[in-house]
């Protein structure tokens, strides 16, 4: 069985056997962590899809006039922003389900109240991605969802249009800011300006040359998935559902991230299996511990942690490893694992597959 291997972005050598044990599973990929000082211009190296997400300091990145995004529904986006209304083709989908809410079954219910709490009759704000992966979630067919035949028709709909909505169009062009658990996204021909002063983490998808990612994901500006006071849960690029085709049964997806503050109380052992449910590529994770105040969180003296369970079958067999900010995890499917008391950035290659964490407490 593999094993974790472990890093900290303060001693580059410490990476060059996550880096080694990341292409050979992987070589469709490239990764690695810099440094950027001043300002510049990134842009993917390989002609792929480089994804960036920022481990320590922070910065701008330029963001042009016509620029799209589903940002929206954390805070509110800056006033250059404007919301799009919903389409003659969409409307009727959101105005048949909020109107039916009383047919739906009880397991789909609370996320769509979710997706509907973004729309406010004309428009709607921010990404409904996760949601939708939420209703295919609960295992039940489509056609319990609702008791209606009319709002069957609306859900099959959503399913397929769901990427079309929550969208807001920035009308002056200017720097905004980039922070702790930020995401960028650049291609070779739609480079981005930064400035500042930051260290970051890549993953560049050689394979693919369009993304669905927008250019900037960023924390405040996305809602958060936990409704618990004081825990969070963000996810700057969640499991794109019903993308799948048979020549690419992860669809669109070839990696997600979220960004969550986990403790004691909220953290489970869990692992994703060497065959992944539902197919494709199994779960590999590598989970960048964050530092708890740059997202302004107080950890105080607790003792930050992961729990390695190499054999799911027997769990008084297991590693103890201490965490501290910048301190990076490769996790490969197969192995149980549980964190504690720490914020942690977790790409999931090739994503957060959907029914793939099996609990094992």
């Amino acid at each position: 069985m593999p094993k974790v291997v472990v890093g900290h972005m303060d001693d580059p050598k410490s990476l060059r056997p996550i880096y080694d044990r990341f292409y050979d599973e992987h070589p469709e990929l490239k990764i690695g962590c810099d440094e950027f000082e001043g300002e510049g211009e990134f842009v993917a190296q390989h002609e792929g899809i480089r994804f960036i997400w920022i481990e320590k300091g922070e910065g701008e990145a330029y963001l042009d006039v016509g620029y799209r995004t589903q940002e929206g529904d954390g805070e509110k986006l800056p006033d250059c922003y404007t919301s799009e209304k919903v389409d003659a083709e969409n409307l009727p989908i959101l105005q048949s389900i909020a109107e039916n809410l009383d047919t739906l079954h009880p397991a789909v219910l609370l996320p769509v109240k979710s997706v509907l709490s973004r729309f406010d009759g004309e428009i709607t704000i921010g990404d409904i991605s996760n949601e939708i992966r939420l209703m295919v979630e609960t295992g039940i067919d489509r056609v319990n969802w609702t008791s209606r035949p009319k709002v069957r028709r609306s859900f099959e709909l959503l399913l397929e249009n769901y990427s079309q909505m929550g969208w807001s169009t920035k009308q002056a062009g200017s720097f905004e800011s980039i922070k702790v658990g930020d995401q960028l996204t650049v291609t070779a021909d739609e480079p981005v300006r930064v400035r500042g002063k930051f260290r970051y983490w890549w993953i560049e998808d050689t394979s693919i040359f369009m993304t669905h990612v927008t250019t900037a994901r960023r924390l405040n500006y996305i809602r958060n998935a936990i409704a618990k006071s004081g825990e969070f849960r963000v996810l700057t690029m969640p499991w794109f559902c019903y993308t799948e085709t048979e020549d690419k049964l992860d669809g669109v997806n070839s990696a997600n991230n979220h960004v969550l503050h986990i403790t004691d109380q909220n953290s489970r052992t869990h692992y994703h299996p060497v065959q992944a449910i539902g197919g494709g590529k199994p779960q590999h994770e590598i989970h960048i511990v964050l530092e708890p105040s740059a997202l302004g969180v107080d950890i105080q003296e607790n003792e930050s942690y992961i729990d390695v369970f190499p054999e799911v079958d027997d769990l008084t067999v297991h590693q103890k490893i201490e965490l501290s900010p910048g301190t990076i995890v490769y996790i490969p499917p197969g192995i149980g694992h549980r964190i504690v008391n720490a914020v942690v950035s977790v790409l999931g290659i090739p994503g957060f597959k959907l029914n793939n964490t099996i609990f094992l407490d």
